[in-house]
């Protein structure tokens, strides 16, 4: 697929993800929530989500395209800018109206084009024997700011007005794509014969993962919201925190897997993964209760980011071409989240309460544990 990279770029990948994720927490992880404090019902809100993801399902095809004529980093940046746009419309919406129509479409976009093109960039210039630890130092750079960011979130949407306030979010944005204007680029062969037996395993477990995440992060962070009294200060503050909690674990975690450890650390990162579902399930309707499974999520995620990611980057450089790879498979993130999302929907519209969307997430986690068991036991 792709034409060998000079040295590795790790630097600038690492700074990049500090910064998508400092844009990230104090926009993207507020996007449910300022929806509902606009007025939007929390169903809607949900479902709207739904939708985005939904909308990157549909647009992924325009990937290929544009990265075999101009290279992955190039479509990285264009997400990136398309992303930051969206946030300008998000801060425009009022209601349920044409202006969140116009942010889903434009964030949907953003997304597909970056994320695709992202995790196959990623796995293109993934070195080997130290892909774990690659893996890991993204994930601690994104702890690490997750620890300031949500508290800065908080303050910019508590005294700022929307408009000025994503307005700032979307420069943040833009300034993602500083460290990447001088990373090496990745070119895409025009033809790629991949391998259909490695799609047919990650596509799953791409879904179960979707599913899960939808469960514990888009449907949690709005039962955070709820619970916490709707005040922007403290759901941002309760984020801050489970960064901080977050931030030293991805690292020890990425060395083991490096090691040899992966398979050993598959029930270990979604045993406690399991634990986190039922905490939340059950303390959503309390807000101190929320903030402690808050934080025991936010343990948990880099811990299994890093055992998944790890093995679905090896299997992208052998499939013969990472971005087709991550054309074929990561559709299945977007629709097990976008049902996560839609299970919940369809339960609050109904009268009834979070705790059974988010178990839900436990059907996403036992089947990752046993696909990923699978795959760390097969011979290197």
């Amino acid at each position: 697929m792709t034409e060998p990279v000079t040295p590795s770029p790790l630097r600038a990948i690492t700074v990049h993800s500090a910064l998508q994720s400092f844009a990230e927490n104090i926009g993207g992880l507020f996007m449910t929530a300022f929806l509902v404090a606009q007025g939007v019902s929390q169903p809607l809100a949900l479902a709207a989500f739904a939708a985005l993801v939904m909308t990157r399902f549909a647009m992924r095809a325009i990937v290929l395209p544009l990265a075999v004529g101009r290279g992955l980093k190039r479509v990285v940046v264009l997400g990136i800018v398309i992303r930051a746009a969206g946030y300008v419309l998000l801060g425009f919406v009022t209601r349920a109206d044409g202006w969140m129509l116009a942010y889903v479409l434009a964030m949907g976009l953003g997304s597909v084009l970056y994320w695709t093109a992202w995790h196959a960039y990623n796995a293109a210039i993934a070195q080997g024997a130290t892909r774990g630890r690659q893996v890991s130092l993204q994930q601690a750079a994104t702890a690490g700011v997750a620890i300031v960011a949500p508290v800065i979130g908080g303050l910019i949407h508590d005294r700022m007005g929307p408009v000025a306030g994503f307005a700032l979010i979307a420069a943040i944005q833009l300034a993602a794509a500083w460290p990447l204007l001088r990373a090496p680029d990745v070119r895409v062969a025009a033809q790629a014969t991949v391998d259909r037996a490695l799609i047919r395993f990650a596509r799953p477990l791409y879904c179960a993962e979707g599913l899960h995440s939808g469960a514990v992060n888009v449907v949690w962070n709005l039962a955070l919201f709820v619970s916490l009294g709707e005040r922007f200060g403290a759901f941002g503050g309760t984020l801050a925190l489970s960064g901080a909690c977050a931030a030293g674990a991805s690292l020890l975690v990425g060395r083991r897997i490096d090691a040899g450890q992966g398979r050993a650390m598959v029930p270990l990162a979604y045993g406690c993964a399991g634990l986190a579902v039922l905490a939340k399930a059950i303390a959503w309707r309390h807000p101190v209760a929320a903030v402690a499974a808050t934080a025991l999520g936010a343990v948990v995620t880099p811990i299994t980011q890093v055992a998944l990611l790890a093995p679905l980057y090896a299997m992208a450089r052998r499939s013969a071409c990472p971005l087709r790879f991550a054309m074929a498979t990561e559709a299945g993130w977007d629709l097990g989240c976008a049902l996560a999302c839609m299970l919940a929907a369809g339960a609050l519209a109904l009268g009834t309460s979070y705790t059974w969307p988010i178990l839900a997430g436990l059907a996403g986690v036992a089947t990752v544990t046993v696909m990923l068991a699978r795959w760390y036991a097969r011979p290197a």
